[in-house]
């Protein structure tokens, strides 16, 4: 990218003036023309300055009254910033100077003073043993008897129901020892049953495995093994 020939900022192909420093970029086979006012470069055909609008008649179409380049502005752009930058130095170096400098601080140190008398500390009065008093004498009259220990209570175990099992293919389990009484449920082949009481060649039986009671026919059952 090409650069301005006052300022060194770059510029685009083709423009006619600086963004930077508003100086007319000449190109290389033309001389440098100033304008005499403001000292800014201009074109060598042009009649009036762009940037403060004076009249360049001395100029105008005469190429070889150019002005030489010691008539440029003394200050660019970037003399400019450097000094600026200079100025905020110097300033920070001030303000950090006047920041450390300062009168020393005295520091004070206090004299040592002398331990307080302590007061001696009276030693800890230890306590007074007292002998053990004789255990009293107990009247042999008011000892009481030696109790009898109570016999623990045993608990006879209840008997479990005698158990059956059915030998039959199927068995009817009634509601009551008669034939005639309503079937309540059906008893299979080696289904065990808890035998509760008897009326009549009839047995009042538990079905043990789905605890179901009802009455059966004693013929169609065995005593199994309890």
């Amino acid at each position: 990218m090409p650069q301005c020939p006052i300022c060194k900022a770059a510029v685009w192909v083709g423009e006619r003036y600086c963004v930077t420093c508003n100086n007319y970029l000449p190109h290389p086979e033309e001389e440098d023309h100033f304008c005499p006012r403001c000292s800014i470069r201009v074109a060598p055909q042009q009649e009036i300055c762009h940037r403060c609008k004076a009249a360049l008649p001395a100029i105008a179409g005469t190429p070889s009254t150019a002005s030489p380049r010691g008539s440029r502005p003394l200050f660019g752009v970037r003399g400019i910033v450097i000094g600026t930058g200079l100025v905020i130095v110097a300033l920070l170096l001030v303000f950090l100077f006047k920041k450390s400098s300062g009168p020393p601080q005295l520091v004070v140190t206090p004299p040592p003073q002398a331990p307080a008398e302590q007061t001696p500390v009276a030693p800890p009065i230890r306590p007074t043993e007292t002998a053990p008093s004789a255990p009293a004498a107990q009247d042999p009259a008011v000892l009481s008897a030696p109790t009898t220990p109570s016999p623990p209570n045993v608990t006879t175990p209840t008997p479990s129901p005698p158990l059956y099992v059915v030998n039959a293919h199927s068995l009817a389990l009634r509601d009551g020892p008669a034939v005639s009484a309503p079937q309540i449920a059906t008893l299979n082949f080696h289904d065990e049953v808890e035998l509760l009481e008897t009326s009549g060649g009839w047995g009042r039986v538990r079905d043990v495995r789905r605890n179901i009671v009802g009455w059966s026919n004693m013929r169609y059952l065995t005593a199994g093994s309890n």
